[in-house]
């Protein structure tokens, strides 16, 4: 029994593994019911970070890569419980952000629990094991994200989290975006995740696409990039990217945009805490989504 034991554990491989646990000066992190946390949680990624209700900054950050595919979201749910320090059902605000592709932006007009059901499916195919969920952009002209999460997700995390509210990161992304003054003409804005990316195009201030594509090295993000900014109908040359996420995990990735693109910005918070081995920008997609 012993030996089969042992069999199993040295053949047993992990689906998720921690990419950074970063926690400022509090060596031994101990959270405030009254702290923010927000959970991002993607096909390959999930998100863990601490708010301090004090001060208003970050801090702490957990960043999990799911290796291993899996359905079974339990399954790496545990993992990840097992392996944070802040992970846990007592803060008092918790905000969970879904970042997967099946999402879609929709006039308000356009919108009702069937419609919304319908344009999903039409572009996705049907899916009876989901849940369909919107959320209001704030944006002069009256838009939502609607998008679809698995109701053994949904179910999940009902039981895992005493109260929290839910969004898709699209939302936030565009909340950011779409309420910026004097934003370039023709604006590409990439962040990268891992294992996929999201890009933001916008022309003449209106918003033209967002879009996730999963990918499996730096000439996919390149050849995408390049790709959406022809279809603004404008050279790459004479668009503006801007660039955040996790760029530093690609060699040559950023060389390669500056050499096809006109104009290259980076995104980032200052006076947030961040790694010293990652850029200021690395983190900016998570950090923004408890601003």
């Amino acid at each position: 029994m012993a030996d089969f034991l042992y069999h199993c554990i040295r053949n047993f491989k992990f689906m998720v593994h921690k990419l950074i646990g970063f926690y400022g000066d509090r060596l031994d992190f101990t959270p405030k019911r009254t702290d923010q946390m927000a959970i991002e949680i993607d096909s390959h990624q999930i998100t863990c970070m601490v708010k301090n209700s004090s001060t208003g900054e970050i801090d702490a950050i957990e960043l999990f890569q799911v290796e291993q595919a899996s359905t079974d979201w339990s399954d790496i749910l545990f993992e990840v419980k097992q392996n944070s320090k802040i992970l846990g059902p007592t803060y008092a605000d918790c905000f969970i952000y879904f970042n997967f592709e099946e999402a879609l932006i929709l006039p308000m007009s356009e919108m009702s629990a069937s419609a919304s059901s319908d344009y999903l499916s039409l572009v996705y195919g049907l899916d009876e094991k989901a849940d369909t969920k919107f959320d209001r952009i704030n944006s002069s002209l009256p838009t939502v994200t609607i998008y679809r999460i698995k109701k053994s997700l949904s179910e999940l995390l009902d039981r895992n989290f005493l109260i929290f509210k839910t969004q898709h990161s699209y939302t936030n992304i565009l909340n950011d975006v779409l309420n910026r003054e004097g934003i370039p003409s023709i604006f590409l804005k990439l962040i990268v995740y891992h294992k996929h990316f999201v890009l933001v195009l916008m022309k003449d201030s209106q918003l033209q696409l967002i879009q996730s594509y999963t990918f499996l090295n730096s000439d996919d993000i390149l050849y995408f990039a390049i790709s959406v900014a022809n279809q603004s109908g404008a050279s790459p040359l004479q668009t503006h990217l801007e660039l955040s996420g996790m760029i530093d995990l690609h060699p040559n990735l950023l060389d390669q945009l500056k050499k096809s693109f006109g104009i290259v910005s980076y995104d980032f918070m200052p006076n947030q805490l961040s790694p010293s081995n990652y850029s200021p920008y690395f983190l900016t997609p998570f950090y923004k989504l408890l601003v």
